[in-house]
């Protein structure tokens, strides 16, 4: 009897470990509830205070796309982390889902310039989202003055001229082929009191973009530069003030000295 007891009692040590093997299995892999990752701006552009970034999980496949569901979150630096969970069931397996973005902080824009493919057809459910950064309404008059100035040479002006002791000043005024005002350029000069210039587009009969450099005398650099835009409705867009070489916010009262001026030489202009 002895001799059959060790072989039983290694049959059932082996048997033992064939169950306990089975427990070791590898169990199926967790399906995602959530989009993650990280958002960033493409050339690292500043957030202007806060962003409210919005996020949409968004099925393709169907027409019109169906948003399977949308999250906005504040974001205070970049790059930022985010999660965008969804019920598991609302995912179809053939279906194709993108990862959409977009975000506005207090004057701009950003926007995805591409779709990200998440969850199905062999993509991951993390992602690497650049926003690109659309152009401020500041700069988009800005941008609209530099085009009105680029084309002057082809358009029609009128000078004037007015001087006293210890000072002079000179105008161009630019109208488009319907005799409609929209440039003028003024040059002041106060001798000692310095040199400005001060160029003035005018939209719709109204002022648009006013840009005024002062120089310690004519032909020097700049000392300081304003610049003020307003958009159709009157709305100060563009507010800048640039001295000795650092930028700043022009004042309310700054902004409002320079529509003034745009809208005596406006009515100079007889129009």
């Amino acid at each position: 009897m002895r001799r059959h007891a060790l072989p039983l009692l290694l049959a059932a040590t082996l048997f033992a470990a064939g169950c306990s093997g089975t427990s070791s299995t590898p169990k199926a892999a967790q399906e995602p509830t959530a989009v993650s990752g990280t958002v960033s701006v493409i050339g690292g552009a500043p957030l202007d205070g806060q962003g409210q970034l919005q996020l949409e999980l968004v099925d393709v496949s169907r027409q019109p796309n169906v948003v399977v569901t949308r999250k906005t979150q504040t974001v205070s630096s970049l790059p930022a982390g985010f999660s965008l969970p969804f019920a598991a069931d609302a995912i179809s397996t053939g279906d194709l889902y993108v990862l959409t973005a977009n975000m506005q902080d207090a004057q701009r824009k950003f926007v995805t310039p591409i779709q990200y493919p998440v969850l199905t057809r062999g993509n991951a459910a993390r992602v690497s989202v650049q926003l690109k950064p659309l152009p401020t309404a500041g700069e988009q008059a800005l941008a609209g003055f530099e085009a009105v100035k680029a084309q002057l040479g082809a358009l029609k002006y009128t000078n004037g001229d007015q001087s006293e002791v210890g000072f002079s000043r000179g105008w161009q005024i630019f109208r488009d082929k319907d005799g409609k005002v929209v440039f003028v350029r003024e040059l002041e000069d106060a001798g000692d009191k310095g040199f400005t210039t001060t160029e003035m587009a005018y939209r719709d009969g109204k002022p648009w973009v006013v840009v005024q450099s002062v120089a310690a005398k004519r032909g020097q650099r700049p000392r300081l530069i304003r610049r003020a835009g307003w958009d159709a409705s009157g709305a100060l867009v563009l507010r800048e003030r640039v001295a000795a070489g650092s930028s700043g916010t022009l004042s309310a009262a700054e902004a409002k000295a320079l529509y003034g001026d745009a809208q005596a030489m406006l009515a100079k202009a007889g129009q």
